[in-house]
């Protein structure tokens, strides 16, 4: 089965060696982003996902020479596995994505790269909204500085967060009057969370 094929294939119904196929296209450098992409998304799937294939993500965007497109993204596809596996633990083996060693070094690694100044905003972002999923005190931080700051791309990804984390109800609620449609939509549904 080709990437394009898979990509339109639910992913509880692709083939069983699905998780290999995409780790082996992870790990080449030297395939068109646009299909790295693809990968990166598929990948994050949590029907998908698993130990190596949350190691590879996390190589990606870490990785400065990577397509920022593709960095950002493994960044994001990370999400789903540190939210599953900090609201269902990992005492019932039907629920468990990754291991729970994976999942603290995932929150570090998340945690450092995210300190790194010198990241490109978007990936930087991205970052963010990836290690919310799976809430920890640093982030209340980093939240705030990005919704006071003046970026509006910043502000947008605060009250993304916002829906993960504790605390930040008024700011919920002074984006609600936004007419920016994407930071509406995000504060109505950082207010439903």
């Amino acid at each position: 089965m080709d990437l394009k094929t898979l990509e339109e294939t639910p992913p509880w119904e692709g083939p069983k060696d699905t998780d290999k196929m995409l780790l082996n296209i992870l790990r080449k450098g030297r395939i068109d982003a646009s299909d790295r992409v693809i990968a990166v998304r598929l990948a994050g799937e949590s029907t998908i996902i698993n130990d190596d294939l949350a190691r590879a993500l996390l190589a990606i965007a870490q990785n400065d020479k990577e397509d920022q497109e593709v960095r950002c993204s493994a960044a994001i596809a990370l999400g789903p596995a540190l939210e599953q596996a900090d609201m269902m633990g990992f005492e019932e083996e039907d629920y468990i994505v990754i291991s729970e060693d994976l999942f603290r070094s995932l929150q570090s690694s998340l945690q450092k790269l995210y300190m790194n100044a010198d990241l490109p905003k978007d990936v930087r972002r991205a970052v963010l909204e990836a290690a919310v999923r799976a809430p920890q005190q640093w982030q209340h931080e980093a939240v705030r500085a990005a919704y006071a700051g003046r970026d509006d791309d910043w502000r947008l990804t605060a009250v993304f967060c916002m829906g993960y984390l504790d605390g930040f109800d008024a700011q919920i609620m002074e984006a609600l009057r936004s007419d920016d449609p994407d930071m509406h939509y995000h504060a109505v549904c950082a207010a439903g969370n």
